[in-house]
């Protein structure tokens, strides 16, 4: 496996609610969301400069190709690992099992009982004992899916590489892994 992590600094709770929003707009634009309700709620809940570049491409394509919406739809995986990540979850799926979008219209506005500031406001990291340890455990399974893709054979866990990879990007971006931006993060192995 991959040496030691790089962990520069644990993302403060707010940083990673805001994330949280941004991933729910934007997995609900691939999911079909209007894109000018998504537009203006990020514009009425001031989330425009926390968008990552990538992030801002996609919400600014009025026409996305079929490819992009697929990549954009994967990002729940990453989602659902930041709201574990936030506690609003017990459990995460497991790693073989794609997350049940429902999940995140209970504990994320605008669906929840809870407005923007709310959310923001009250939320709270798991310790970071239980950061660094599924952060551990996420890039042992990736490792393993990568392993066996790459001996061409099956993995000794089950767990799908597409979705442990997203999850890694997530978990890797709470920790502070190398200090990355969103979109610089990486999933070594």
């Amino acid at each position: 496996m991959a040496e030691e992590r790089i962990i520069e600094e644990i993302r403060s709770a707010n940083d990673v609610a805001y994330r949280a929003l941004i991933l729910f707009c934007i997995t609900g634009l691939a999911a079909g969301a209007d894109r000018s309700e998504i537009t203006a709620w990020l514009s009425e809940h001031d989330l425009w400069g926390k968008l990552a570049p990538s992030e801002i491409g996609f919400i600014d394509t009025p026409s996305p190709t079929h490819q992009q919406l697929v990549n954009a739809s994967w990002l729940s995986e990453r989602l659902v690992m930041i709201v574990w990540a936030l506690g609003q979850l017990d459990q995460l799926p497991p790693p073989d099992e794609q997350c049940d979008l429902s999940v995140f219209q209970d504990v994320l506005p605008p669906f929840a009982e809870v407005t923007v500031p709310e959310f923001v406001a009250t939320a709270r990291l798991r310790s970071p004992a239980e950061l660094i340890a599924m952060a551990d455990e996420t890039m042992g399974l990736h490792w393993e899916a990568r392993d066996a893709q790459i001996d061409e054979r099956p993995p000794a866990q089950n767990v799908d590489l597409e979705i442990i990879q997203e999850r890694h990007h997530a978990i890797n971006w709470v920790i502070g892994y190398g200090g990355l931006d969103w979109d610089e993060v990486t999933t070594d192995t």
